[in-house]
C-alpha cells in the first residue's frame, strides 16, 4: 500500500506513512498496558483443563500421519491459485 502510493502521490504516501506509525504506537501503547498493567480481579491460579489443549496436539498428529484425499485435494487447489 505505501509503495504504490510513493509511486503515485508522494506527498500522500509521507502523509500516510506517519499515520500508520501514529496508529501503530498507539496499538503498541495500549498492548503495553494491557500486558505490563496493574492487575486485576483475582491472582489465585485458575482451574483449566488440558483437554482442549491434547485435542489439538492430536488433531495436528492425525493430520501429519494421515489427510483425507479430499482435503489433500483442496489444498493442492488453493497452492495452485497462489501461485
Amino acid at each position: 500500500m505505501v509503495s504504490s502510493t510513493f509511486a503515485r502521490a508522494p506527498a500522500l504516501a509521507i502523509l500516510l506513512v506517519i499515520g500508520l506509525l501514529v496508529a501503530l504506537g498507539a496499538l503498541l501503547l495500549r498492548l503495553n498496558g494491557i500486558a505490563f498493567g496493574e492487575a486485576h480481579g483475582s491472582t489465585a491460579r485458575p482451574r483449566a483443563s488440558y483437554v482442549p489443549m491434547f485435542m489439538h496436539l492430536a488433531l495436528v498428529l492425525v493430520a501429519g500421519i494421515y489427510l483425507p484425499a479430499p482435503l489433500v485435494a483442496w489444498f493442492q487447489h488453493v497452492a495452485g491459485l497462489l501461485k
